[in-house]
């Protein structure tokens, strides 16, 4: 009868353990899932937060994509201007009778 006490209380012990660690790894298993919760909102944040940011960098590119545009346009005028000064120069130059090289054209 002895025996079958220790038996029984090993037993008890062994189901007591195991209860407690059944219900520490519930306990454990719920604080993931809360936490697992609390990650996956923050990442949901986070994704539009970064969708708005792109968004508005991208309108900011477009942006200055027109101003570069419009500059290189006033540019090309510019240039277009200044080589038609540059032959009327050489024109002129060629009509003088002053000693200038006759080797020089903006033609070729």
């Amino acid at each position: 009868m002895n025996g079958m006490k220790i038996s029984f209380a090993v037993i008890a012990f062994v189901l007591v353990q195991g209860v407690a660690v059944i219900w520490y790894v519930s306990k454990l298993d719920s604080k993931v899932n809360i936490l697992y919760g609390k990650f996956e909102k923050e990442q949901a944040a986070e994704v539009v937060e970064n969708q708005v940011k792109m968004k508005l960098d991208l309108a900011n590119l477009m942006e200055d994509v027109k101003r570069i545009k419009k500059d290189m346009r006033a540019a090309n005028k510019t240039d277009r201007e200044i080589m038609e000064q540059h032959k009327d120069i050489y024109k002129l130059l060629q009509e003088s009778t002053t000693n200038v090289p006759n080797n020089y054209s903006y033609d070729n």
